[in-house]
């Protein structure tokens, strides 16, 4: 059971940011772990824990026609 959490901010301070931020060259190709070869249209990212010699992998896949193939979108 969640418990209820209470954060009490004590000084909020308005003014011109210390530090700037950039994205750079980001994109999800660099991230690791994860293979977008044969990325298409309609295609979906789907983890294998068994790809990537046992080390798991994001994959891109288009192929629903398992029929053992679930969504399962996790309770929120």
């Amino acid at each position: 059971m969640a418990s209820n959490t209470v954060t009490i901010v004590k000084k909020v301070t308005v003014g011109t940011p210390i530090k700037s931020v950039s994205a750079g060259a980001f994109s999800i190709t660099n991230i690791a772990g994860v293979n977008l070869t044969g990325v298409k249209s309609g295609s979906m990212m789907v983890y294998d824990a068994s790809a990537n010699a046992g080390q798991g992998e994001f994959l891109v896949d288009s192929d629903m026609s398992n029929i053992y193939t679930e969504i399962n979108g996790g309770t929120f």
